[in-house]
């Protein structure tokens, strides 16, 4: 098993649209979920990981086992918003995210991430293939076989 603590992050820019909110304008819950999943992906591709290939050529998903949202500040329609995400730990098949959601200098929603690696054909957890799990280590302090 292995265990890493995070020294990189990643950062993208949203623009809050009116199917981002409520009827009042406000940012509906569950699209921070989505906006911690953007922040992953673009990580995963600034890592050179092409999560595309891994779903159509290698049956690998990875999926959400658990979310902790925690909600600072409400964002709102036409707002833009910071995705910052980083790899809070790694192990050989699970993974936890944390994105910082931001509008300027105001923190929205932090949203921490369990996700597991899957093999799509017979929906069982499985360990990261040997590419994805060196390129989640260069993003770590340390990275020890337990």
């Amino acid at each position: 098993m292995m265990s890493t603590q995070q020294i990189h992050s990643s950062s993208i820019e949203y623009r809050i649209i009116f199917g981002d909110t409520d009827a009042g304008g406000i940012v509906y819950h569950p699209r921070y979920l989505e906006l911690s999943e953007r922040g992953r992906n673009e990580l995963m591709r600034d890592l050179e990981i092409n999560i595309g290939n891994l779903f159509n050529e290698s049956n690998v998903v990875f999926a959400l086992r658990s979310s902790d949202m925690k909600f600072h500040s409400p964002a709102f329609f036409d707002d833009k918003l910071t995705i910052t995400t980083r790899l809070e730990r790694l192990t050989s098949a699970s993974s936890v995210w944390v994105s910082l959601i931001r509008r300027g200098g105001t923190q929205v929603c932090t949203v921490r991430a369990d996700i597991i690696c899957m093999n799509r054909a017979n929906k069982k957890a499985m360990i990261y293939p040997d590419d994805v799990l060196k390129a989640f280590e260069k993003i770590s302090i340390t990275a020890k076989q337990k």
